[in-house]
């Protein structure tokens, strides 16, 4: 861990600064110090307010008392800066969120990444990472000198070649998978040299290699000029570069101070690791038994199932299985093929008529509709996520899972709404019912589209990375859940992670992918 020096200058402070966020005034009176040797992690549970405080140093939330001094603005315009510049034109933010941004104009529908040239206003990777696009220059401006310009080429090619994305510069962002697409974010803030660069959940959606090679890259980058800050609800994200940790919990700073003391601190470890909070039995309490004869059914049956895009195979020669009373890990690194081989299953990817794909017991392209696949399926993934509109209410979130809309456009009876009050409450979210679904934090979210997956008792359940940005708590709550469900209910699950400990107890099978084939398929003798 990086030793701060004492005689270091200021970086950032603020200076009894209270917030104002829909309407409540947030983190009142709050003080804070960077230094500019120190790298900061802001730990906090979900709803706690650490994204909130992040983001008003970036000046992205409005401060409404107090100031906030970014000090190594006043001294690069003391040392001749040749033109004034704002503190976020210094200050990167990579986070979840930032992806909704990204994808702006390349035809917002999640089954955009499925349907190649649908979209005329797609962006390639290689663009979104050119030199306008990053310092955002205004393409009708004459530029006279071109020093920059080499500069920003060379900085470019360095990031590109420290984060392994050569590969995806010719690919269009749509097409990316979630990981991927989190390693183009972090390329695009790197390129731009920030002074201070913010990741929100930073190893959200990325394999475990590419996690190792993250730490490693930006452990090297806070040897320069750049300071980090992460924001996180898990231990094993603050970076050993950390050398300060700040705690926030009720959008209050409970505990502040040098990393190791913060850590050993109660208020730290009850939201690292917390007592798991509930007993399984209860969140399938009053649910449908299983059938006795769950077992025998196939639900899923490929064969031979290749899906291609501009002559590069995404997927080969899958033949896989999935029968009622199993329950599969769809496991693999970023690209691998994961994703799409979920979306031959929920319907979405046009190349399931060119395959021989069979879904409880009817096969694909013969006069089945995609809302009758749809009715038996619940299903929770970072693509929903990032799509789903923001307009609406928690409640009618949750209420969207009976229709398998992406939205609520149809009023929901007072059954289904007791029924979605149901499983809100089951995951600690009741409270929220009426509260605007943008209103509430980035983990809070996850948890709600979980429960509108599970509204319905789908005989399938697809949950495709459910635990990224959850806090250990909500983590714990989601696999208690899971479980359960495998024990008592008629579901079968299909589950994909990128982390190794999540993994819920009821995993019968386990289908390793690589470069989209299948690598391992392997049956658990834990499973239910």
């Amino acid at each position: 861990m990086a030793k701060t020096n004492p005689n270091a200058g200021r970086f950032i402070s603020l200076r009894d600064i209270s917030l104002r966020l829909y309407g409540r005034v947030l983190f009142e009176h709050t003080t804070w110090e960077l230094v500019d040797d120190q790298h900061w992690a802001v730990v906090g549970a979900n709803g706690s307010g650490k994204s909130t405080l992040v983001k008003a140093l970036w000046g992205r939330v409005p401060v409404v008392k107090g100031e906030i001094s970014y000090h190594f603005l006043q001294h690069a315009h003391s040392e001749g800066a040749e033109a004034i510049s704002l503190p976020q034109d210094h200050i990167a933010y990579v986070s979840f969120e930032a992806q909704t941004t990204t994808l702006q104009g390349t035809g917002l529908f999640y089954q955009a990444r499925w349907n190649s040239g649908v979209s005329k206003e797609g962006r390639s990777v290689s663009e979104y990472l050119s030199e306008h696009l990053v310092k955002r220059i205004n393409p009708y401006e004459v530029r006279e000198r071109h020093t920059d310009s080499a500069s920003f080429l060379a900085q470019r090619a360095r990031i590109i070649e420290l984060l392994e994305i050569q590969g995806l510069l010719g690919r269009d962002l749509s097409q990316l998978s979630n990981g991927e697409r989190r390693k183009v974010l972090l390329a695009r803030a790197l390129i731009g040299k920030p002074r201070l660069l913010i990741l929100d959940n930073p190893f959200t959606g990325l394999d475990a290699q590419f996690r190792h090679r993250l730490g490693r890259v930006i452990d090297r980058l806070m040897q320069d000029e750049m300071r980090v800050m992460v924001v996180t609800a898990r231990q094993d994200e603050i970076l050993p570069g950390i050398t300060h940790v700040l705690v926030v919990e009720n959008c209050t700073v409970i505990a502040r101070g040098p990393r190791d003391q913060v850590l050993a601190e109660d208020s730290a470890r009850r939201i690292l690791n917390p007592v798991s909070p509930r007993d399984p039995e209860e969140v399938a309490h009053d649910q449908r038994p299983q059938k006795p004869d769950a077992g025998s059914q196939v639900l899923v049956q490929m064969r031979d199932v290749n899906v291609s895009y501009n002559g590069t195979h995404v997927l080969s020669r899958i033949h896989w299985t999935v029968r009622s009373g199993e329950h599969w890990a769809l496991l693999g690194p970023n690209g691998a093929g994961k994703t799409t081989l979920l979306s031959l299953i929920l319907g979405d990817h046009p190349q399931a008529y060119a395959n021989e794909i069979t879904l409880f017991g009817r096969r694909r392209g013969s006069g089945e509709s995609i809302w009758e696949i749809k009715q038996r399926i619940g299903w929770v993934s970072p693509e929903l996520h990032l799509y789903y509109p923001k307009r609406g209410s928690c409640l009618d979130v949750v209420c969207s899972g009976f229709y398998d809309s992406v939205g609520l456009y149809r009023r929901p009876s007072q059954a289904q709404r007791d029924i979605a009050r149901s499983w809100m409450r089951r995951i600690g979210l009741l409270g929220t019912a009426d509260t605007p679904f943008s209103a509430v934090s980035e983990g809070e979210q996850r948890m709600l589209l979980i429960a509108r997956a599970l509204v319905k008792h789908p005989l399938l359940l697809i949950f495709d990375e459910p635990c990224q940005g959850l806090d250990a708590g909500n983590r714990d709550q989601v696999l208690r859940t899971i479980d359960s469900i495998g024990q008592h209910l008629e579901a079968s699950v299909l589950y994909v992670t990128h982390h190794a400990g999540e993994l819920p107890r009821i995993i019968s099978h386990v289908m390793r992918l690589d470069q989209g084939q299948i690598a391992a398929l392997e049956r658990l003798s834990r499973g239910a």
